[in-house]
């Protein structure tokens, strides 16, 4: 909590910020991993963009010289699992407050997001959006078209789900949230959300060979 401008511990220098991301690569604990699929994905919003650039080409340096922290933040990624049943189709959350549903955030898009970041750190990716990291990080490693094409197809299609999850929800007067019931979907989108998390899971796959995990 608290990212945000109005706290003076994250009003830093170039420098100061260079430093506290130097300590998160080189010292891959568990708050430095956490802190790291927060901060690194920052991008500039107004003012001095090429103090931003600066700070991602200082990142890139850093992490491509650090194959710890990359396996680290790869072993960080695989800790939730694409949520496909071997006998139902989902595995829905044992949350009391949202029985029989699926946090698309946790178990959809964060699986997308962050084997993309990895991506990106991994081969000097200077893109922050998923869909970028993913297409020019896929590209570099040699990957086919046709499997990119899938996995941002997969990404998209989980994201718009949540994003009209949200919606609904909000024009019912309920804050919106992520837990969308796949009982409630269609036929057609129960398949797509399946191909989706089935996506996701060969990015998982890649990731444990990669990263020997």
């Amino acid at each position: 909590g608290n990212i945000m401008a109005s706290n003076p511990e994250l009003c830093l220098t170039l420098e100061e910020w260079e430093e506290k991301f130097s300590q998160w690569v080189r010292t891959p604990e568990p708050v430095a991993l956490l802190n790291a699929t927060i901060f690194f994905d920052f991008r500039p919003l107004y003012g001095r963009f090429n103090l931003a650039h600066r700070m991602r080409l200082s990142l890139l340096r850093q992490t491509q010289g650090n194959p710890l922290f990359l396996r680290m933040l790869a072993e960080n990624a695989l800790a939730v699992a694409p949520p496909l049943g071997r006998i139902r189709d989902f595995v829905t959350g044992d949350d009391p407050e949202h029985p029989g549903t699926i946090d698309l955030k946790k178990y959809g898009v964060r699986l997308f997001t962050d084997a993309a970041r990895l991506f990106a750190l991994a081969n000097q990716v200077e893109a922050t959006n998923t869909v970028a990291r993913l297409k020019r990080a896929s590209a570099l490693m040699k990957i086919s078209p046709e499997e990119v094409a899938a996995t941002v197809e997969g990404f998209n299609f989980i994201q718009m789900l949540r994003l009209r999850h949200q919606h609904f929800e909000q024009e019912h007067g309920r804050p919106g949230d992520n837990f969308v019931r796949p009982d409630e979907l269609n036929e057609v989108e129960r398949r797509i959300l399946k191909e989706s998390f089935r996506q996701a899971r060969k990015l998982q796959a890649r990731l444990k060979l990669d990263y020997q995990l």
